[in-house]
């Protein structure tokens, strides 16, 4: 495992939209002398629309906040010729210090929060990392996942890899996870996460969550998961399957350092073994790719299955410039 600090990247413009749209409800609210029954109803109806709209009007307002705290340690404001204060001057200045922000300043645009913590696995390795709040998440082989410093540990990024997630709801702040272009809010969730080149799979197993698009140049789409849902998603599409819990269960074999096969074709196992091994299965006959595996190996014995190939469908195994290489 290694563990370092960096700072949060910088968020797609649509999410800059939503975050400016929360700024101003913000500024609205606190700066109003006469907040109406009719405002409430429409910044509720705004809130309603989405988790990332709820999510980005509480962290303005958590700035708006800090901002407050600061003015209360300086100097209280002058008061001009008819004894008023200025009031108007010191919301334009926490104003615009939520406007730099939204800009993307940096130190000022996620609110003085603790920069990120990093947390990445080795090829075949596991790591279980524990939040605050009691939430979990396992990080898979060859693993990148970057949390949101600070007590508010409920911002992720997986940049690469597959991550087991077991988070505890908690309704004034979703969790969050980004990951290729897609945003996934936890409505009380047991979930899965893979990233591959091309796509993001997510399997989900208890609870409910939301996946979105969160770029301005994909396809927007959304879905809200069940249990036994499976979401592909990828920059032109979100598809949604439904599948038995069991074979959920099977995806997650890793966690017990396990791979389990429900007639996997034999190209399919040999990739998922090389995703926990530096030493690679090289298959040299197609005929022998398309042969169907089918059980459960341990993830770093490469050997074993090595030996099951050619007791069950008589393989030739070749060690062979640090491959083990598979043909008939």
């Amino acid at each position: 495992m290694t563990h370092s600090d960096n700072a949060d990247q910088t968020a797609p413009s649509q999410a800059l939209e939503i975050r400016s749209e929360a700024s101003r409800w913000v500024i609205a609210r606190q700066a109003s002398t006469v907040w109406t029954e009719q405002d409430q109803a429409a910044l509720d109806n705004w809130l309603a629309e989405s988790s990332a709209n709820l999510l980005a009007y509480w962290r303005m307002e958590a700035a708006w906040k800090y901002t407050e705290r600061l003015n209360a340690l300086r100097t209280p404001p002058s008061t001009g010729p008819s004894g008023q204060k200025r009031i108007p001057k010191i919301l334009g200045a926490m104003a615009s210090l939520i406007a730099v922000a939204i800009l993307g300043t940096v130190g000022a645009s996620y609110f003085f929060q603790p920069p990120s913590k990093t947390y990445e696995t080795p090829v075949g390795g596991r790591l279980i990392v524990a939040l605050d709040d009691g939430s979990k998440i396992e990080l898979n082989t060859d693993t990148m996942l970057r949390l949101s410093g600070g007590k508010n540990e409920r911002d992720a990024i997986l940049e690469r890899g597959e991550a087991y997630f077991q988070i505890k709801h908690d309704a004034s702040r979703p969790f969050a996870l980004s990951v290729s272009s897609h945003r996934i809010i936890d409505l009380g969730t047991k979930f899965s996460v893979r990233k591959d080149a091309d796509r993001v799979e997510v399997a989900l197993l208890e609870g409910s969550a939301r996946i979105m698009s969160d770029a301005a140049d994909i396809a927007p789409h959304a879905a809200v998961l069940s249990p036994g849902d499976v979401a592909i998603a990828t920059p032109g599409a979100l598809t949604v399957s439904k599948k038995p819990i069991a074979d959920l269960d099977n995806g997650l074999a890793w966690r017990h350092d396990m791979l389990a096969f429900k007639y996997a074709t034999l190209a399919q196992a040999v990739s998922e073994f090389n995703r926990y091994n530096r030493t690679k299965i090289v298959i040299a006959d197609a005929r022998a790719a398309k042969l169907t595996v089918y059980g459960n190996f341990p993830t770093k014995d490469v050997a074993a299955f090595a030996d099951a190939l050619q007791v069950s469908f008589k393989l030739h195994v070749e060690n062979l410039n640090g491959e083990v290489v598979i043909s008939r």
